[in-house]
């Protein structure tokens, strides 16, 4: 599969609660400093320091996952606030099991499993088109879920015909 080669990115979609306890910091932290202004110098003194708790909450709300196919691996990483890249994972294609759609009836077997771990690159929304990759490695079995572009899905299907199913 030396000829390989796609980039895909994909912004993270599923961290909800994540938001929701960055906006809740924020307002207890603004409440802390309007009353300790008030009021109590001691609850405006906790106030400043929950200012940069909550400033770092916010901080990397924003991420990417970046996928990158070439040869016979897929590369994925996380990009945080579109400056910080992390690696996350590197997939050797040749130990994939399957690939398919998440609700595809293909992946039955695999999810009967219950030492099946699930590593979820996706972005979470359910209009998105999401394929599990299932690989067996060192005895371990591992689902990722991603979103491939059809340049992606081609080339992995143009050599693992057999296990690539887009139903």
């Amino acid at each position: 599969m030396s000829d390989s080669y796609a980039e895909v990115i994909v912004h993270d979609e599923k961290d909800a609660k994540g938001k929701q306890l960055a906006v809740c910091l924020i307002l207890v932290t603004l409440v802390l400093l309007i009353c300790g202004a008030m009021f109590q110098p001691l609850i405006f003194m906790l106030g400043i320091v929950m200012l940069p708790v909550s400033f770092s909450a916010l901080k990397n709300r924003y991420r990417e996952y970046e996928y990158l196919l070439a040869a016979d691996e897929l590369d994925i990483s996380v990009v945080k606030n579109k400056s910080k890249r992390k690696k996350l994972a590197t997939y050797a294609l040749s130990e994939m099991q399957c690939m398919a759609p998440v609700r595809s009836h293909r992946l039955d077997s695999f999810h009967s499993n219950p030492q099946l771990h699930v590593h979820d690159y996706s972005s979470g929304n359910e209009e998105h088109t999401i394929y599990s990759m299932i690989f067996a490695s060192q005895g371990a079995l591992q689902e990722v879920k991603v979103e491939p572009t059809e340049a992606m899905l081609r080339e992995v299907k143009k050599h693992y015909a057999s296990i690539v199913f887009s139903e």
